[in-house]
């Protein structure tokens, strides 16, 4: 057999993305709070970019204006300047050496909030007199409790301020007493725990400590050791709460009452008491030490009922007004015999550019996204979830002539707000069934006419899945019981028998 070899040429198509519009995805898929991350490293990164604070400044030098509702819009930029070659501009031989002085002192200080300017150094040390305190952790709350109590020795105080590092966020303990205990006396000598050896009456001792620290419950091994803990704390006497924490919580959840009733011999009425005093427990004890910053959602889409309608406004109030420095284009043309210095700055600028130019093409993006989206859905504005349309990004994209991947980039991690809502983008797009009118009947459509009818039940004799459906099934509406489950449990509804009042 006998193999050729030799060269082919070949015409075929393949898609190269610029770097332009690389960048352009990435800005569109990016919400409020990273487009703003976005601005503030470009700033940070590129000399060529810079914030306009007053309005009308610099007219044509500016690459951002404000829209009819006052937001900031950052508008397509001009044309780069030429680079040809140009007799008439050679008053500076060479500017490169001078580029540093330009991020030193007087650059950055013209990046920073007025109250912040460089010279300013009143306002900003009021500025950092009040910001705010670190909120204090579980930990340091324990610990300096620890600290203040009498009557123990230093090593008792070390071993408890150990087992306080060991509880997790909710105050319980991460490990059994015995896992902590063969982990800090294991290892050589010189590699095991500072305290060792440490032996199990010293640790449970440490242990009993921490779980008379307030606040109740910390130290808990689980989430009944944690309730009992609280009860036992508490001057009144809770037989019956302790019984049914230690050995009913399982049927506590489930609502079986009666079952708990013959099990502890007392009456529905005294367990229902002693179930609304569990209840009034905290079965988180270091919640309210929680450090995690508290997620902020900052809406892209703003949309208001004007006389019936649905107006749609995509809002860049919070982004800073953005323009190509008009120092850095003249030192430009200033700079041609200097070609490391042009071309470093000219980089730059295009750079700038493109940003600009991919911001731009974001706001116009979603703007046609969310319009043509409240359009589909504007019964659903104006009348409430009951009124919510099936849905597929499918049918955006070829109204707006996208593809479907601009339409699902456009809507990832957005948020829209709407009079007395606000939600995700996404949350638009839904599927759901076809009604015996022929009508189309929304997921959420159908999700909240299950909560309609599980709102109007009666307590004592709540519908079972099975009855809803058969409910539904008269306002032609034909799903299966699994369905149902499945949308109720989504939406955290309990069971007919953990809903039954008795």
């Amino acid at each position: 057999m006998r193999l050729d070899v030799g060269l082919i040429q070949a015409q075929v198509q393949k898609q190269i993305l610029s770097p332009q519009m690389i960048q352009s995805m990435e800005i569109l898929v990016l919400n409020a709070q990273q487009l703003e991350e976005r601005i503030d490293q470009a700033l940070e990164e590129n000399i060529a970019l810079e914030v306009t604070e007053a309005d009308g400044e610099s007219g044509g030098d500016s690459e951002s204006a404000e829209g009819a509702d006052g937001t900031a819009l950052a508008e397509p930029p001009p044309a780069p300047p030429a680079l040809g070659d140009d007799h008439e501009i050679d008053r500076l031989a060479d500017r490169y050496e001078h580029l540093a002085e330009f991020q030193t002192e007087d650059f950055y200080a013209s990046r920073l909030p007025r109250s912040m300017s460089a010279g300013d150094d009143d306002d900003r040390f009021e500025a950092l007199q009040n910001a705010a305190d670190r909120p204090e952790s579980l930990a340091e709350h324990l610990i300096a409790q620890i600290r203040m109590r009498s009557g123990i020795s230093d090593r008792e105080r070390e071993l408890a301020t150990e087992v306080v590092y060991s509880l997790d966020h909710r105050g319980y303990l991460l490990y059994p007493v015995e896992e902590l205990l063969a982990g800090w006396n294991s290892g050589e000598e010189g590699t095991r725990h500072p305290l060792a050896p440490i032996s199990s009456e010293e640790i449970e001792r440490a242990l009993v400590l921490v779980r008379e620290l307030d606040p109740a419950g910390v130290g808990a091994r689980d989430l009944a050791d944690c309730l009992v803990l609280q009860l036992e704390r508490d001057p009144g006497e809770y037989p019956l709460e302790i019984e049914l924490v230690r050995h009913h919580l399982e049927e506590i959840a489930r609502n079986r009452l009666p079952q708990i009733a013959k099990a502890t011999g007392r009456s529905i009425d005294e367990i229902k008491e002693a179930i609304e005093i569990i209840r009034s427990l905290n079965p988180i004890p270091g919640r309210e030490f929680s450090t995690e910053p508290t997620q902020v959602v900052r809406p892209d889409v703003i949309i208001e009922i004007e006389e019936g309608e649905p107006r749609v406004t995509v809002t860049n109030g919070y982004l800073p007004k953005l323009r190509i420095s008009p120092h850095y284009r003249q030192l430009l043309q200033e700079s041609r015999k200097n070609p490391e210095v042009r071309d470093f700055i000219r980089k730059k600028i295009e750079n700038a550019e493109w940003l600009l130019s991919a911001i731009h093409q974001r706001k116009s993006t979603l703007q046609r996204v969310a319009e043509e989206l409240v359009m589909h859905q504007g019964e659903f504005f104006r009348s409430g979830a009951r009124h919510l349309q099936p849905l597929k990004m499918q049918e955006i994209a070829d109204k707006i002539g996208v593809n479907v991947s601009t339409v699902s980039r456009a809507i990832s991690g957005k948020y829209f707000q709407a009079p007395g809502m606000v939600r995700e983008l996404k949350s638009l797009f839904t599927g759901g069934t076809t009604r015996d009118d022929g009508t189309p009947e929304a997921r959420g459509s159908v999700i909240q006419r299950i909560k309609d009818l599980i709102a109007g039940e009666s307590r004592r004799k709540p519908y079972s899945d099975s009855k809803i459906v058969s409910l539904l099934a008269k306002d032609g509406i034909h799903i299966s019981r699994r369905t149902v489950t499945k949308y109720r449990e989504a939406e955290g509804i309990p069971s007919s028998r953990e809903r039954r009042s008795y």
